[in-house]
């Protein structure tokens, strides 16, 4: 501990600009450490980003279509569905940062990044995709990835049943020299926090996929530049000014703070945006899952008045729920057996057909339980057991019918 009798701090300056000036290097140096890990082998030079469209894709497995700037991927054959690209040839070490831009109400885990080069050929190099936030998580990839030479071919690959359509809309590589990936830190900073469910528990999520969260350059910042003051004022003998590391400590804070606060002005931007001014049954149409709530609607409309029973069937819990949250007060049935929703494995399967009574109705989104015989007008069961039953909705993947 330094001793009453030493030289008294240095008063050459204010300590508040003391202080900003020490935060301000630190931060300069954790940036500069930020670029120099996340920068491609071309720091100085000019490397163009790189953008190919989702309709650029073609389909090799599955079945899906392309848009007009996207493709569409529905589902899987034999449990695998696949796109690729051929591309015009690049250097991989010019581009080692991958970002998938891709979208889906229940997004498949089992996502790979897979691509070709040209020094060999007949082998297919493969990385997993990771969702972060409602996003893919992009990928870091180097010589031990297998990402070296020429790439010149590249393509998405789903493993598993695909219980909701991936809409791939882009495949970007940016450019990482030192400036764009410097200027891409900042941007990443400043980016949007949708605040979901989980942002209670983990509000800024998605920053695990940035080159550094915010929170932790900004304590590294904090911490590098109260370390540098403490030791400066040792080695020069001089008093500790203490005003000036809980300044650093509050600069770094503040920062923090003001970018929860624009975060929180986005998001009631976005809700007035959205809903003011709507009437309460327009309201869920300007939510994120506005898809499900305009289909649960237009089965509302297809059907008579409560009472009526309904079996909601889809391979997927989440969009099950959703919709059946949405049809009541009709007395609907989404057909969950208590082990499905511990385990998360277990196959939804269709109701006991005897059960099933005349004027029942059905809604199958997508399910693969059930099959209609449009011929025969019967709803078919996989143990080859039938019902006759008449359409009511029919559209992609969903199908309301009533048991005669």
């Amino acid at each position: 501990m330094l001793s009453t009798e030493e030289a008294p701090a240095d008063s050459s300056r204010p300590w508040w600009t003391l202080s900003v000036g020490l935060f301000a290097a630190g931060l300069l140096c954790i940036l500069a450490w930020i670029v120099l890990a996340n920068s491609g082998a071309q720091r100085f030079g000019t490397v163009a980003p790189q953008t190919l469209n989702g309709s650029a894709f073609a389909l090799t497995r599955g079945t899906g279509h392309p848009t007009s700037s996207s493709f569409i991927l529905e589902s899987a054959q034999d449990g695998m569905a696949s796109l690729s690209a051929e591309v015009q040839p690049f250097a991989a070490e010019k581009y080692p940062r991958i970002e998938w831009d891709l979208r889906s109400v229940d997004p498949s885990s089992e996502l790979a990044f897979a691509w070709r080069t040209r020094e060999n050929p007949r082998r297919t190099y493969s990385k997993p995709l990771f969702w972060l936030g409602g996003r893919i998580r992009p990928l870091q990839l180097d010589q031990n990835d297998g990402w070296r030479g020429t790439i010149t071919g590249v393509a998405l690959v789903a493993r598993g049943a695909m219980t909701t359509p991936l809409e791939v809309r882009a495949l970007r590589l940016p450019s990482t020299t030192a400036g764009a990936t410097f200027a891409e830190t900042f941007a990443q900073w400043a980016d949007r926090f949708p605040l979901k469910v989980s942002s209670v528990a983990f509000p800024f999520d998605a920053e695990r996929g940035h080159f550094m969260p915010m929170a932790m350059a900004m304590a590294m910042a904090c911490g590098l530049a109260i370390v540098v003051y403490i030791g400066l004022a040792w080695a020069r003998k001089r008093q500790v000014d203490w005003r000036v590391p809980w300044a650093v400590f509050a600069i770094g804070w503040i920062l923090l703070d003001l970018r929860w606060q624009v975060d929180l002005g986005r998001e009631v931007r976005d809700a007035a945006q959205r809903y003011w001014g709507r009437p309460s049954e327009e309201k869920p149409l300007a939510a994120d899952d506005a898809p499900l709530a305009a289909l649960a609607q237009e089965l509302r409309h297809a059907l008579p008045p409560p009472p009526v029973r309904i079996y909601v069937l889809c391979d997927n819990r989440v969009i099950a729920t959703r919709i059946v949250h949405r049809l009541f007060p009709y007395n609907v049935s989404r057909n969950a057996l208590a082990r499905d929703e511990q385990g998360g494995h277990g196959k939804v399967t269709p109701p006991n057909r005897e059960r099933v009574r005349s004027g029942d109705y059905f809604a199958l989104i997508f399910f693969s339980g059930l099959r209609y015989d449009a011929n025969a007008g019967q709803l078919v069961w996989p143990d080859g057991g039938t019902r006759a039953a008449e359409i009511v909705v029919a559209k992609p993947e969903t199908l309301l019918v009533r048991i005669k």
